[in-house]
């Protein structure tokens, strides 16, 4: 019995499933039997044929070709419906044929020019096309396609701005482009004929129909509406034919009005301040909602959008209150000195008076340095919270934002503070709100402007104050001018130039020899002090700050050095200007300890710690090096040592050693090989020209040479492409055998001059 009720089952499964296989097939799209890739080609058959609507349709012949006869192709106002099924009769019995030859072609293409002829007083025309099997099954999917005659192509969108204030806003669009041409998509500068803008109150028994409207474009402004503009007008298009109309201003639409703006140019791609438009409007509602559309009509009649309502762009006007914020900050007072501010980790916290946004000018809330306010003021009914403060600081030239403070996150301000005798204490009443100031050196001079911002965006007063920061447990050690302290170890310290050294006229000396560097440095005088050129130890100290930084600058927050030393530090970007111009370093490239740029700007001679190493370089600089990382040239404990290479010689005895029919050259006596043959001075031909080599002033700096052969053929031009800005006198010649090898001639560094390479000199407390 239940094999039976089984086997029953599966009966009615299968009947289901061939009852809707066979519903599915009728309903199949013949996918297949489709043409493909249908497009509608501008242009004539005929070379002779000139005329202006040529029109060709092109398209891919179906997948399936066997039983294929003839293509159908369906022109007329009367559209083809649903491409998903079968076309009617009667558009097969009218359409235009084309045959099918079994070619091996995969494209046909149908010249249109004489079908279309009679619609051309339209923009634009849908096609379709199917195909015919002999085989009586299915056709083909219908396939549409539009050709395009006139300008039946919209402008782009208008896009908005607006900025508002208390009692108006002024809003800022741009002429939109107009592609005229469907066929020409690169052509987008079709004529705007104007625009249709409407502004809508929220408050419907606000009458905005007369205020004050003043429209700037191309240099002209027009403030009555008889230049350019139009009230309570706007465009039209009906038929063929585009209109300014004057539309209603009854008492019913007052809270709407309607501008029509009138214009006539393309997008001018060589001008784009000619393409800018400015309207401002005035006699708005304080702290009241309005929406405002702009849609663009080219010369055609074809619109940018619909619009409405409310879709249209919201903004708000501002209130007519400002909100209120003290006059005077709050800091803490540094230990040694208490005129100065507590620095900490290179941060200073500074406090201020909570600010808030009255709700009337009757409020009665005064402020000083913290906010008063009378008793029956209450959150809310007298006054709200603001939204935000913007805290900056001067930078010698503008206020720019400092950097990590202020904003509107609701987290930020949540605690209040209030005064606990020389301290500041959480307080659940407390009157103030706290931030912090980052990457604050010794000896700081910070001048800070807080503002509150309201809801609406309206700023508070300015609270302006100075503050400067403490010098540091150092500031005993009186350094000369333009030098800062720093401390090496617990029992090391001394002075550091604070930037690269400056000649007298305050540019930076660059491009000196290591000898000059070391003589600027000793020329100076400073009672108390031993100038010199830093010593390559001193300079790595300095610059690792007692092992707070790795290259030489804060390390705050989310450190990433490269992007840290070429955005701040002008490391590897090429820009020599970043380096010798002052104005354009940046203050963030700057050590805990206040020494700037150890990392950037130039590379610094220093003294090595022997002779070997006498001539070396600290830090990098502007210049970029192919296959270095930023990293690792900015390391406060890399260095590098300038050399030249010159032809290796050797006036020792030379050992000639035959290995088969080779003949091998050493330098030492080998009793283990077959000597050849022994050179001594008397054998050597090779000869060296030694030159001393003098700066600008005549100074000796050592001895330089080169082959004598190169000498004799280079003569005096070469001789001066050795020098480059030093003065190389020929001295004597030695008879020398050379090796075949180029070695680093180390005496050539105190020769070596670069554009990148300058100094900072140092100042040692004498015992």
């Amino acid at each position: 019995m239940k094999s039976l009720l089984q086997t029953f089952a599966v009966l009615l499964v299968t009947l289901a499933l061939f009852a809707c296989s066979d519903k599915t097939s009728e309903d199949d799209y013949r996918f297949e039997r489709a043409v493909q890739d249908l497009s509608i080609i501008r242009g004539c058959t005929s070379k002779s044929d000139t005329t202006s609507y040529c029109y060709q349709m092109r398209w891919r012949i179906p997948i399936e070709t066997d039983d294929l006869v003839q293509f159908h192709i369906w022109i007329d106002t009367v559209y083809v419906n649903d491409s998903t099924t079968n076309v009617p009769s009667g558009a097969t019995e009218h359409s235009i044929k084309v045959p099918f030859k079994n070619s091996e072609k995969l494209y046909d293409t149908l010249d249109l020019t004489e079908y279309v002829y009679q619609y051309l007083e339209r923009d634009s025309l849908a096609i379709a096309i199917w195909s015919e099997y002999n085989d009586n099954d299915k056709e083909g999917d219908v396939q549409h396609v539009f050709v395009h005659f006139g300008d039946d192509l919209a402008p782009s969108l208008v896009t908005i701005s607006d900025s508002v204030w208390t009692t108006g806003v002024a809003i800022d669009w741009a002429r939109p482009t107009d592609q005229r041409d469907y066929y020409a998509p690169e052509s987008l500068s079709g004529p705007i004929a104007g625009y249709n803008i409407l502004l809508w109150a929220e408050n419907e028994e606000q009458d905005i129909r007369n205020v004050k409207v003043k429209i700037t474009h191309n240099g002209k402004t027009d403030s009555t509406g008889k230049a350019f503009w139009k009230r309570h007008h706007r465009f039209r298009f009906t038929n063929d034919s585009l209109w300014i109309d004057e539309t209603s201003s009854s008492v019913t639409n007052k809270n709407y009005l309607r501008i029509a703006v009138i214009d006539g140019d393309g997008f001018d791609f060589s001008n784009d301040k000619a393409n800018r438009y400015r309207m401002i409007i005035e006699g708005l509602q304080p702290e009241s909602k309005y929406t405002i559309g702009i849609i663009a009509y080219d010369s055609a009649g074809n619109a940018s959008g619909t619009g409405s309502v409310e879709t249209n762009q919201l903004f708000m006007t501002t209130d007519k209150i400002a909100p209120l914020i003290g006059n005077k900050l709050w800091v803490r007072s540094d230990t040694t000195d208490s005129t100065k501010a507590f620095l900490n980790s290179n941060r200073v916290l500074i406090y201020w008076a909570r600010s808030v946004d009255p709700l009337t000018d009757t409020s009665g809330i005064t402020a000083d340095s913290i906010l008063h306010y009378p008793t029956y003021c209450f959150e809310e009914y007298c006054y709200r919270e603001v939204k935000s403060y913007v805290v900056e600081l001067w930078n010698g030239k503008e206020w720019e934002k400092a950097t990590n403070a202020g904003g509107e996150s609701e987290e930020k301000y949540i605690k209040s503070y209030d005064i606990d005798g020389d301290t500041m204490k959480v307080s659940a009443t407390g009157a103030y709100v706290v931030d912090t100031l980052r990457w604050v050196i010794p000896g700081d001079t910070l001048i800070v402007r807080v503002r509150s911002i309201d809801s609406s965006g309206y700023y508070s007063k300015a609270l302006i104050d100075t503050i400067q920061v403490t010098l540091g447990p150092e500031s005993d050690l009186k350094c000369p001018d333009g030098f800062v302290p720093v401390r090496t170890s617990d029992t090391t310290r001394f002075c550091i130039e604070k930037y690269e050294h400056m000649d007298t006229d305050s540019t930076f000396a660059h491009n000196v020899l290591h000898a000059e560097a070391v003589a600027a440095c000793e020329g100076i005088s400073a009672s108390g002090f031993t100038v010199s050129l830093c010593k390559s130890a001193d300079w790595k100290a300095a610059c690792t700050a007692q092992g707070r930084t790795s290259y030489g600058v804060i390390e705050e927050g989310d450190f990433s050095a490269s992007d840290y030393l070429y955005k701040y530090c002008d490391v590897g970007n090429n820009d020599s200007t970043s380096a010798t111009d002052l104005s354009k370093r940046n203050k963030l490239c700057v050590s805990p300890d206040g020494v700037r740029n150890f990392s950037g700007g130039f590379q610094e001679w220093v003294i090595g710690s022997d002779d070997t190493t006498l001539y070396v370089l600290r830090g990098s600089s502007y210049i970029y090096y192919s296959g270095e990382s930023r990293e690792s040239l900015s390391k406060c404990t890399t260095y590098s040592i300038p050399n030249r290479t010159r032809a290796g010689y050797t006036q020792e005895t030379v050992y000639l050693y035959r290995e088969g029919a080779k003949v091998d050259t050493s330098y030492t006596e080998d009793t283990t090989r077959t000597l050849y043959k022994i050179l001594t001075q008397k054998d050597f031909t090779d000869s060296v020209q030694f030159f001393k080599v003098s700066n600008a002033d005549g100074d000796s700096l050592g001895e330089d040479y080169a082959p004598l052969s190169e000498y004799k053929s280079g003569g005096e031009k070469w001789l001066k492409e050795l020098a480059g800005n030093l003065t190389y006198e020929p001295v004597r010649t030695e008879a020398v055998f050379f090796t075949g090898e180029s070695v680093a001639y180390k005496r050539a560094a105190a020769f070596y001059t670069d554009a990148s390479i300058s100094f900072r000199c140092c100042a040692y407390p004498k015992e």
